[in-house]
């Protein structure tokens, strides 16, 4: 049997590495800063992969690409690697590659058809991709966990809250008012954004990932909303 492509995703948030085998996702793999090497290493010889693609938004160790290289077919994913889709923004060199990789992935899925991508990571980002297949960029806020922490760091009395499922939509005290106000906000920015994307653009698929989608997924309201990617 043919090995399996690994494909790294190192975020802010979380490091990643999706299992592919058949076009399909097999297995996913999580590591911290301090396992990144010894764990990749061992994977490697446990799996065997075929090729290793890499999409990193952080200062990941050098070591890591060497590995790659040495194991497998290795690609860097980078704003000039060949796409199926066209950037067409001010400074390519500046697009975030996890942003590039996701409009990737909504062209593979609905190829000539305007996409617009909703990463919900550190940040959370807005992607739209149009029927022509060119990635025209989008917008980026502040992620959940940094609504949070925002609050907690420039004010002087509000509390570091953790997120939660379930909350007062109004708050009955300090802690539930910032979960009302953070959780509820990000909802309705997200409703906003993509009416917004709807009345420039009419039909579009509206494709929501990363790690708070299924959170976001049963609360929103627009009928776009396709899938997770």
């Amino acid at each position: 049997m043919i090995g399996p492509i690994f494909c790294f995703d190192l975020g802010n948030t979380r490091l990643k590495c999706g299992i592919m085998q058949g076009g399909e996702l097999q297995e996913e793999r999580f590591f911290s800063e301090e396992t990144l090497l010894p764990e990749v290493e061992e994977l490697l010889k446990e799996r065997r992969p075929r090729a290793a693609v890499l999409s990193s938004v952080i200062e990941h160790p050098p070591a890591l690409e060497s590995l790659l290289q040495s194991e497998t077919r290795f690609i860097r994913l980078r704003c000039d690697t060949p796409m199926p889709v066209r950037i067409v923004y001010e400074k390519p060199e500046t697009l975030g590659v996890d942003r590039i990789a996701l409009a990737a992935g909504a062209w593979e899925m609905f190829p000539g058809q305007h996409n617009l991508v909703i990463g919900t990571g550190s940040a959370i980002t807005y992607n739209f991709i149009n029927k022509r297949g060119e990635f025209l960029g989008g917008g980026i806020s502040p992620g959940i966990d940094m609504r949070f922490r925002a609050l907690h760091a420039f004010t002087d009395k509000l509390p570091l809250v953790p997120a939660e499922a379930h909350y007062s939509f109004i708050g009955y005290n300090t802690r539930q008012s910032i979960l009302s106000g953070v959780l509820e906000g990000a909802l309705a920015e997200v409703d906003g954004m993509i009416s917004l994307y709807a009345a420039r653009y009419g039909n579009f698929n509206a494709l929501l990932t990363g790690g708070i989608w299924n959170f976001l997924l049963p609360a929103l309201k627009i009928r776009y909303l396709q899938a997770r990617i």
